[in-house]
């Protein structure tokens, strides 16, 4: 019996699936990746895989070399991470990612059979945007909680974000500083506040800016059935949508978390 192979294809194929792979690692391990890197380390796996299914005879020599080389080697020419911890992390997210487009795949060659060979190959790909949409929107549920700021006797709830990348300090005095929507604070409170202190920060598209900041009198966090009380916390005062579509109030200092 034989056995058509058809190059372009099978290019075509391991091209996105490595890419969906790339993409969705990246967004599962909030990490900033340039879509050139992306797309040139994914047609370069692609192209090794080619080359070594041409030179190689055996399956196994294949899958070897793919998995312990062309695989890191792809994760580290499109990441580009700065130590082993984040290389491993974004690693495993990779392989996560195939192993689950694999099984969906092979789950539905076993039922569909090899008729709809091409359309069980370019399943894998929809399989990991639903794995990683589901797993970011798990991850994103489970750092999110309930923050209380108390000033003059009064207290107001805002829903709080924990884990942000919030890295913001005081140039001064280096404590924390965590960053709310400004529309939630009372204004007496702004007022009482008196005038508030001006830091410059970095944003996430790297642009440098100025944060208004003002002292509360304190802050209880609830996170995960756990209580921290913080003592004269400092707010930064930020105009505009925090984050995703709007109900996160406050993205917690990672000092606090």
């Amino acid at each position: 019996m034989g056995y058509v192979w058809y190059a372009d294809v099978y290019f075509l194929v391991n091209f996105l699936m490595n890419t969906s792979a790339l993409f969705f690692a990246a967004l599962l391990c909030n990490c900033r990746v340039a879509a050139r890197r992306i797309v040139l380390a994914s047609a370069g796996a692609a192209a090794a895989r080619i080359f070594l299914l041409i030179v190689l005879p055996g399956w196994i020599g294949q899958i070897l070399l793919v998995h312990m080389v062309v695989h890191p080697l792809t994760v580290y020419l499109a990441f580009l991470p700065d130590g082993w911890r984040e290389f491993l992390r974004l690693m495993l997210s990779v392989c996560l990612l195939l192993l689950v487009a694999g099984g969906i795949q092979e789950s539905l060659r076993m039922q569909a059979g090899a008729a709809s060979e091409t359309v069980i190959l370019f399943a894998g790909v929809p399989a990991m945007a639903m794995f990683a949409v589901w797993q970011f929107r798990q991850r994103r549920l489970g750092r999110v909680c309930v923050a209380e700021l108390w000033f003059g006797g009064e207290r107001i709830c805002v829903k709080a974000y924990c884990d942000s990348g919030n890295l913001l300090r005081h140039p001064e005095n280096g404590k924390p500083v965590s960053i709310v929507d400004r529309e939630v604070i009372p204004p007496l409170w702004l007022h009482a506040a008196g005038e508030p202190e001006r830091i410059f920060c970095r944003t996430v598209s790297d642009s440098a800016s100025c944060l208004e900041v003002i002292t509360v009198d304190r802050m209880d966090v609830y996170l995960k059935g756990t209580a921290r009380e913080i003592r004269a916390p400092l707010l930064g005062l930020y105009s505009g949508v925090l984050m995703g579509n709007g109900d996160i109030q406050m993205l917690l200092s990672a000092a606090v978390c």
